[in-house]
């Protein structure tokens, strides 16, 4: 979670017993490396203890803009032969070949994490990036749903959340090659049912985005963040489509290319103008005095109500700003009692 997800955030996470992450964005510039730094030493400072084992370092990275130039490929792998991170999650692609030099080989991402010793979590949409992740040698795969929030593939290419974590258990449990990689399920789960169905689909565990979005550890608006706990926010709240990207891809320097270029989003004012009419949006872009790349531009200047809010279809189950270490032992709680006594109900 570009942007959300920083030092302070993973420490509590890790500190609650699960694995958090930090998000190092578009790792691609001098100053994208620096921020990213500051947040390591940070998850560095809030770890450290004389009595318990430090906590694992992992680190999420955007592929198609971290790896697009020399430049990224460079600071990429300056930070793992510096920190040598636990592990490594990529996404979007979660595979990125590079040609040598002379063009008579190739190497990528994952050969490049796992020459620093990082175990390498990839975050897929579909079957076939999973099976070119599983070829590639992935340590780990996220199977992320259309139900997610923020940055995933479009709908018309990816699928639901259950359909995308069931197929991928199956294909990884039917082949000994991969019969050993975890398997988690990613997109609507906030709470420890949505941790124990992934379970009951044969994952191996649940991320949990937009929920730790929620939480008093995350890096962004406070009035955002509490947006997302808004009682009126719910699953017929929140679209996935291409509006913000189309929007947000005209000003920035990192486009998010297709098909990752849909978010998860809470409607707002010019969602709802704007969704199912991308061609009449792409025309009003083209012209020099734009009136939807100023209006786009107030919004995210604006409250919260007007603001581009990503955010995963399970929000309407999250009613409060926590703390993170009590979101996560919460969602360990109900899970638990969920699958020791719930379930076994169904048996008598």
């Amino acid at each position: 979670m570009a942007g959300v997800s920083g030092g302070l955030l993973a420490a509590e996470t890790c500190r609650a017993g699960a694995l958090g992450s930090i998000g190092a964005g578009h790792h691609n510039s001098e100053p994208e490396a620096k921020c990213l730094e500051e947040e390591v030493e940070r998850f560095r400072k809030e770890t450290a203890s004389t009595t318990a084992p430090s906590p694992p370092l992992v680190v999420g990275f955007i592929c198609h803009s971290t790896f697009a130039s020399d430049d990224g490929w460079r600071l990429t792998e300056e930070f793992l032969s510096r920190h040598k991170p636990a592990a490594v999650q990529f996404f979007a692609p979660s595979v990125v070949k590079r040609e040598s030099g002379d063009k008579s080989s190739t190497t990528n991402n994952i050969d490049l994490a796992k020459r620093y010793g990082c175990t390498v979590i990839t975050q897929v949409g579909t079957e076939a990036d999973a099976r070119e992740a599983l070829e590639a040698g992935t340590d780990c795969i996220v199977a992320q749903g259309t139900e997610a929030g923020g940055h995933g593939c479009r709908s018309a290419f990816g699928s639901g959340t259950l359909s995308i974590a069931s197929r991928l258990v199956s294909i990884v449990r039917s082949d000994e090659k991969w019969n050993n990689i975890p398997v988690l399920a990613a997109g609507g789960i906030v709470d420890g049912r949505g941790l124990a169905a992934a379970l009951a689909l044969g994952c191996d565990g649940a991320v949990f985005g937009t929920r730790l979005w929620a939480s008093k550890e995350a890096r962004g608006r406070e009035d955002c963040k509490q947006r997302l706990a808004d009682q009126d926010i719910g699953p017929d709240q929140v679209t996935r489509n291409e509006v913000f990207d189309l929007l947000q891809n005209s000003i920035s320097s990192n486009p998010w290319p297709k098909p990752y270029d849909s978010s998860g989003i809470i409607r707002n004012e010019m969602i709802n103008e704007w969704e199912g009419k991308l061609s009449e949006a792409k025309a009003q872009l083209s012209k020099d005095d734009s009136r939807i790349i100023q209006d786009f531009k107030a919004a995210n200047r604006g409250d919260a109500v007007e603001a581009f809010i990503h955010s995963g279809k399970g929000v309407g189950d999250i009613s409060s700003i926590d703390g993170a270490y009590d979101i996560i032992r919460r969602v360990d709680e109900e899970a638990r009692i969920i699958i020791q006594h719930d379930l076994r109900k169904l048996l008598e």
